[in-house]
C-alpha cells in the first residue's frame, strides 16, 4: 500500500466553511493559555491566535480515510502555521486540505510513509488568504 501513496499527491479534501464566534476564540485562547506579551495569562479574543487553526483538521482526517489508512497506524509528527491576515470573530472562513508530499522509508520490520498535508484558509467574503497550515503524519505499515 505504501508504494501507491505517492500517486495520491495532489488529492484534496472537500472545501469546508466555518465561523468562529468571539466566545470560541476566547475559549481556545484560554485552553492554550495564550498571553499578551510578557503579561500573566490574559485571554485574547479580538483576533484568533495562529494555533486556533489546529481545530480545523477535518480535511486531514478525510484524506487519511480516502487513502485507506487506519488512524491507529498514524502518528502526528509536526505542525506548522503561517498567519497571513487576522481572522476576526464572526468571519466566515473556508478551508481545503491537500496531500502535498509522501516520503517513504522501508526497514526490515515496517514500511513507513511521511505524509505532508497542507491546508489553506481563506475569508469567504473576499477570498483573502488568512493562513496556511502544514501537517506531517507518519503512517506505519507493518510487514
Amino acid at each position: 500500500m505504501i508504494s501507491g501513496l505517492k500517486a495520491k499527491i495532489g488529492l484534496q479534501s472537500a472545501e469546508r466553511k466555518i465561523t468562529l464566534s468571539e466566545t470560541e476564540m476566547k475559549d481556545f485562547a484560554v485552553c492554550v493559555q495564550a498571553t499578551v506579551g510578557n503579561t500573566v495569562h490574559t485571554p485574547i479574543s479580538s483576533v484568533a491566535i495562529p494555533t486556533v487553526f489546529t481545530i480545523f483538521r477535518a480535511g486531514e482526517f478525510e484524506l487519511i480515510d480516502d487513502l485507506g489508512i487506519q488512524l491507529k497506524q498514524v502518528l502526528h509528527a509536526e505542525q506548522e502555521y503561517k498567519l497571513l491576515s487576522p481572522l476576526l470573530p464572526g468571519e466566515e472562513l473556508g478551508y481545503r486540505t491537500t496531500l502535498t508530499g509522501v516520503m517513504e522509508k522501508k526497514s526490515a520490520t515496517a514500511n513507513m510513509a511521511f505524509l505532508i498535508f497542507e491546508t489553506d484558509f481563506f475569508r469567504i467574503s473576499d477570498s483573502v488568504r488568512l493562513a496556511a497550515a502544514k501537517s506531517t503524519m507518519v503512517y506505519r505499515e507493518l510487514k
